[in-house]
């Protein structure tokens, strides 16, 4: 793996790197009459990509507005968005020139957070993820299609306390999807929920 990180100016900041991955008999599931399957080496593979992320303070520059009080927490509204990129195929064994199990050829986790200080954050985030493979050997069953998740979440600390309250609402346009699939058929993912909750912090 090679890479690079820096900040070219005030407010962003990005880190890039390349990888490749070599598994000499990488282990992957094996199917077996009657539905069934197990464990076994499954063959040569290599995996290479890269991995991409950013984040941009896009209230940069502005803190010497009058609104901000001296000594008050500085607000902060961050983009941020990072990027797996990945090539991953089998060269030897019974699944060559196949891709190996839930191996999508890109994830891209995207959002806002707006912050001020420890007080307040408030985020909406997201994840778009390719479509993939539930098994090495690529069968249309196994198939896991391309799906994306939005979620929103806030915390709160009540001023003059040590109480932070939490809450959020997870996959919020309600995405009808499923990332994995068992030997009796597909493990769908929760709809649209939510959550509250608080902490104490001393």
């Amino acid at each position: 793996e090679i890479g690079a990180r820096g900040e070219p100016f005030s407010g962003l900041v990005f880190d890039a790197s390349l990888f490749q991955l070599e598994f000499e008999n990488q282990i992957g599931n094996f199917a077996l009459p009657g539905g069934l399957s197990t464990v076994a080496n499954v063959g040569r593979a290599v995996h290479r990509g890269a991995e991409l992320s950013a984040s941009y303070n896009l209230l940069a520059g502005r803190h010497g507005s009058a609104r901000t009080a001296p000594g008050a927490p500085r607000p902060a509204l961050n983009f941020y968005a990072n990027a797996l990129l990945l090539e991953a195929k089998f060269k030897e064994g019974a699944n060559r020139g196949r891709t190996p199990q839930y191996a999508p050829d890109h994830v891209v986790r995207t959002g806002l957070a707006f912050t001020r200080g420890s007080a307040l954050k408030v985020a909406l985030t997201g994840t778009l993820t390719a479509d993939s493979f539930a098994d090495d050997g690529n069968t249309a069953s196994r198939f896991v299609p391309a799906h994306a998740v939005w979620d929103l979440t806030a915390e709160w600390r009540i001023p003059g306390t040590v109480v932070r309250v939490i809450g959020g609402l997870n996959n919020l346009l309600d995405e009808d999807y499923y990332s994995r699939i068992r030997n009796d058929g597909i493990d769908p993912a929760p709809g649209r929920n939510f959550y509250l909750g608080a902490a104490l912090e001393f």
